[in-house]
């Protein structure tokens, strides 16, 4: 008789619980008042299958990020089809797409022909993390996540099936971009991604001057909508633990998100992440006493210029802003991303109350297994054993 192990099929396809979060739950729980004030009343509700790139209007479209080539030569079509809700509002759209591994939810305001996303989150399942499946997803906007250094984290002693999800958030008001403003469209694009420019230190400087006496941190080239940094991470939080999430991670772009990710019960993953951390609020710190004794107060958004001005070439930095050592660890650009965690369900919660013993009995087992390898190549190897004058086998 065949013995058959038990084994969840829909799971190891890629259909992962987030294809369990209905339409109604993310504009409930994850649309903030003010985004839904902007959108204004919901019109029509439309549900398709799409099967390929292309969007119903420009930023619309999606990924096929491992190049896959279906019938042989159609790269336009994506690898798995994605399912569309298309919610029309009297002021734009708010359009939701499904795949196995992720959902986005994306607030689009004004006119469709040409619309401005003003809102956009989105949870990833983690699980392919590290390897070229995780870029099946036509999803995903970021080409780096099959990288092995963003393999989904192993925390000594912690059970293999833990769970882990990604959130991201994108929220500025509509006609708040700087190129809006002043129609500096070079200093908007410095602002959304400063790293773009560090291959050119002196037009990086002379914006990055620009931008020091602005309110705008690094990556707002918009402002952003009040009430979203103050509701989004808890509905992030139970739509993820209702979905059968351990653990809620982010990739903190910036340093003033790093530290409002923090404030809300994350932690870094990595320990040489957190220590270069550690290095940026010390650097920080120093700039801020040196200022405050010329009676000058650092701002906010300026704390993340600075760590954001550690990039360039050290003998471009201002010499009373160079911190002498730690760079930015995420650019966005490159594949490294400053993962961060936080726990929700109850093993998960349970895990971290043990995780500091689980730590350090994994880390003198690991000590104890260099030691006994060090031993063992230190010691002489044996002689070669003689066979002259023994007979022929």
């Amino acid at each position: 008789m065949a013995i058959f192990k038990p084994i969840n099929i829909p799971d190891l396809l890629g259909v992962s619980p987030l294809c369990s979060v209905s339409p109604e739950d993310i504009w409930n729980k994850m649309v903030t008042p003010q985004v839904k004030a902007l959108l204004g009343d919901v019109i029509s509700t439309k549900v398709s299958i799409k099967e390929t790139t292309d969007g119903d209007f420009p930023g619309d479209e999606v990924y096929n990020h491992n190049g896959h080539k279906i019938d042989g030569h159609d790269i336009k079509k994506v690898r798995y089809p994605y399912l569309q809700v298309t919610l029309k509002t009297t002021y734009g759209a708010f359009i939701i797409k499904y795949e196995g591994l992720k959902f986005k939810a994306i607030a689009w305001f004004g006119d469709m022909r040409k619309p401005q996303i003003i809102f956009k989150v989105a949870l990833r399942d983690r699980r392919h993390d590290g390897t070229p499946r995780t870029n099946d997803t036509a999803l995903i906007d970021f080409p780096g996540y099959d990288n092995p250094i963003n393999a989904t984290p192993k925390f000594p002693g912690a059970p293999d099936d833990f769970r882990f999800v990604e959130a991201s958030i994108y929220a500025f008001m509509p006609g708040s971009r700087i190129v809006e403003a002043c129609g500096d469209m070079e200093l908007d694009r410095f602002v959304a991604q400063p790293f773009n420019f560090v291959d050119k230190p002196d037009t990086f400087l002379r914006l990055f001057w620009t931008a020091w006496k602005s309110s705008r941190s690094p990556g707002q080239n918009g402002n952003p909508i009040p009430d979203v940094s103050k509701n989004v991470v808890a509905a992030f939080d139970e739509i993820a633990l209702k979905a059968g999430y351990d653990y809620i991670d982010n990739g903190a772009s910036h340093y003033h998100v790093a530290r409002w990710t923090e404030a809300n019960g994350y932690r870094y993953t990595s320990a040489e992440h957190k220590a270069t951390m550690e290095q940026f609020a010390a650097g920080i710190k120093r700039v801020r006493a040196e200022l405050k004794a010329k009676g000058i107060e650092l701002t906010r958004p300026q704390e993340s210029w600075l760590c954001v001005l550690q990039s360039l070439p050290e003998d471009k930095i201002p010499p009373e802003f160079n911190f002498h050592g730690p760079k930015w660890i995420q650019d966005n650009i490159g594949p490294v991303n400053l993962w961060m965690h936080k726990p929700l369900s109850p093993r998960a919660l349970a895990y971290e109350l043990q995780r500091p013993a689980l730590t350090a009995k994994y880390e003198a087992e690991q000590a104890a297994l260099r030691e006994a390898a060090a031993k063992a190549a230190a010691e002489p190897a044996p002689a070669p054993v003689s066979t002259e004058g023994q007979p022929k086998q």
